[in-house]
């Protein structure tokens, strides 16, 4: 089962009035090979029901990497996660998630310049 799911609708009042949904979820390579042969019952798993009338696409960034890194994405040592952001489905009938995979090891090694403070809903 992914990890680390985040539904980021409900973290941000300004994304949930919007007429879309916005994922976030790691999994292992494993876990993704399960993901990319039948995305909709994974999804379904995780609460993220996609209606049969609304297509999933994928787009994986750094395939070539993963497949190199994870070989026929059998990779569970623990070293190796794929993030994914899905969104959409409700007013737009696709649920688009881009995945990229990493190795564990450089979570939290980023600093990263913020649009605006962690307690605010936006820029202003």
């Amino acid at each position: 089962m992914p990890t680390k799911i985040v539904d980021l609708s409900a973290r941000s009042k300004i994304i949930y009035d919007e007429p879309f949904h916005v994922h976030f979820w790691e999994c292992t390579p494993v876990e993704y090979l399960d993901y990319l042969s039948n995305p909709r019952d994974f999804l379904g798993k995780m609460g993220i029901n996609i209606p049969r009338d609304c297509r999933i696409e994928t787009s994986i960034e750094n395939h070539d990497w993963i497949g190199a890194t994870a070989p026929g994405f059998k990779s569970s040592n623990g070293t190796i996660i794929i993030c994914n952001v899905g969104t959409g489905n409700l007013a737009r009938h696709v649920y688009r998630v881009v995945s990229y995979g990493h190795v564990h090891s450089i979570v939290g090694n980023f600093k990263k310049d913020l649009l605006h403070s962690c307690d605010v809903q936006e820029k202003c």
